[in-house]
């Protein structure tokens, strides 16, 4: 009897496990099913593992060696599609962006209220009108009429390069330019001046850098809606899925704030992209009525400011610190940058009209987001099944474009691992390659205009003015950190002297 007695919760302890293994394993099947090679998965975190050792970057980059370039891979137990294959992309995020319009979310990422109804979560109609009504804001003339803030912040990245070089101190270069881009979209955003190299007890700045840091963390949901779906719904009835953190609500709140200021003082004359937005604020029931127009409701607008932010805030100073750390280690090319912008502007002001057309700055630049783009992966969510150069792709499938091992790949870009900013001088080289780190298609960053001035405005001040030198504390090679951006585990430290 005694034996009788444990049969029955062993075997259901047996069976329970069984049954979670099977769960755990029963979506790795799909790559075999169509041939599509890829790297083992483990029961219930996929190939997290090899992304925990590696990060996304380097396992990206080993798995393109391994099985080719386009090979499927498991964020816990949900499938992606990964492809460097030019074609595929071209016809993914261009040809056919009817069928893939969807952002992916793999690891499923639960955006908190109301970042979730920015551009870059929202979909079908929802997203086709916050697109349209916030396109306008960042035309070449709005971009022009924002000049005069990117400018007061180019003057304060200047001193604090000149303080440096009076104390003989190294350059902590990611914390100069965190400092100098929160500080432009502090300006172009919302008007204010700043100088957060100087003052850093801002309360608006120190919310909005709280919650930031806070967003580049997976975080529990992410993992439980990644390795259990079907549990969304009770996640949204129990307000988990969308509950704001504490370092958000203080963002909205101090958001709203300005907003009260502006309406309650007429504030008509500002030129930034909060005063714009604004312009298009409209009620819910006005929407409905006319969802074509160009309108946004209070809410939205306060989530579009604040994807405003998270969005530029290190993805620009990333792309600075590296291009100063490249060409500290190129002086040749450092030389050359420094001799097109003295010839092409002189001793100029730098402004909208002269900085972006000079050739080689716009080729450093891009190079720079080629050997170090801000982020590992951009990708998309199939509307209906799909088979492109024999590659099947079923209704609902993420595919991705790898971006690291993408720009590194020998096929498309001969010695990858140099810098060699000639390389965007090829007239033949496709719009689609220069661009990637922004994105492609209609859902391409919409910011990448204004990311693309204020980093040129940024380099065309510091490289007239000083010579960055590599140094024994500067790493010759970068090892990244473990995360969802391309931070380097040690600081970029640098030498600075002034030009003469």
């Amino acid at each position: 009897m005694e034996m009788v007695g444990w049969i029955l919760p062993a075997v259901l302890v047996a069976l329970i496990l069984l049954l979670l293994y099977l769960y755990g394993t029963w979506t790795y099947t799909k790559w075999r099913k169509y041939n599509i090679p890829g790297p083992a998965p483990v029961p219930f975190l996929g190939n997290m593992m090899d992304i925990l050792k590696k990060g996304l970057f380097n396992a990206s980059l080993d798995w393109r060696r391994k099985y080719g370039k386009t090979f499927g891979v498991y964020f816990m137990r949900e499938s992606m599609l990964l492809t460097n294959d030019l074609d595929i992309i071209k016809e993914v995020f261009l040809k056919d962006f009817s069928n893939f319009t969807e952002r992916s979310n793999v690891p499923r990422r639960t955006a908190p209220y109301p970042l979730n109804l920015s551009v870059v979560f929202t979909m079908g109609d929802n997203w086709r009108r916050i697109r349209h009504t916030m396109t306008p804001t960042f035309s070449t003339g709005r971009l022009k009429l924002m000049g005069r803030y990117i400018s007061r912040c180019c003057d304060n990245l200047s001193s604090a390069f000149q303080r440096l070089t009076e104390k003989q101190e190294l350059a902590d270069v990611k914390r100069i330019f965190g400092a100098y881009t929160i500080d432009v979209i502090a300006g172009t955003a919302f008007g204010l001046e700043t100088d957060s190299l100087v003052r850093e007890n801002n309360p608006f700045l120190k919310a909005i850098v709280k919650m930031f840091q806070k967003s580049k963390t997976l975080g529990w949901r992410s993992a439980f809606l990644t390795l259990f779906p079907f549990l969304s719904p009770v996640l949204l009835l129990l307000r988990l899925s969308d509950a704001p953190t504490e370092e958000v609500n203080n963002v909205v709140r101090l958001i709203d704030q300005l907003i009260d200021d502006r309406r309650k003082n007429g504030d008509n004359e500002r030129v930034d992209l909060l005063h714009l937005l604004l312009e298009a604020e409209a009620s819910e029931a006005d929407i409905a009525a006319k969802p074509q127009d160009r309108q946004l409701t209070r809410v939205e607008i306060i989530a579009q400011s604040m994807l405003i932010f998270i969005a530029g805030y290190e993805t620009t100073a990333t792309t600075l610190h590296y291009m100063t750390y490249l060409l500290a280690l190129n002086p040749n090319k450092q030389e050359k940058l420094y001799n097109e912008i003295i010839a092409a502007i002189g001793d100029a002001p730098p402004t909208y009209e002269n900085v972006m057309n000079i050739k080689y700055l716009d080729n450093v630049i891009r190079e720079t987001l080629r050997s170090f783009p801000p982020v590992p992966l951009i990708g998309r969510r199939a509307v209906e099944a799909r088979t492109i150069k024999g590659v099947h792709i079923e209704a609902g499938s993420c595919i991705g474009v790898p971006l690291y091992a993408f720009t590194h790949d020998e096929e498309t870009f001969s010695d990858p691992d140099k810098f060699i900013p000639e390389r965007f001088d090829d007239k033949d080289m496709p719009t689609v390659i220069s661009e990637l780190a922004f994105g492609m298609g209609p859902r391409q960053c919409i910011g990448m205009r204004l990311a693309l001035y204020e980093a040129k405005m940024a380099a065309v001040t510091i490289i007239r003015r000083f010579r960055f030198i590599k140094v024994p504390e500067t790493p010759m090679m970068i090892t990244f950190r473990r995360s969802t951006l391309s931070s380097p585990e040690k600081p970029i430290l640098l030498g600075v002297e002034p030009r003469k």
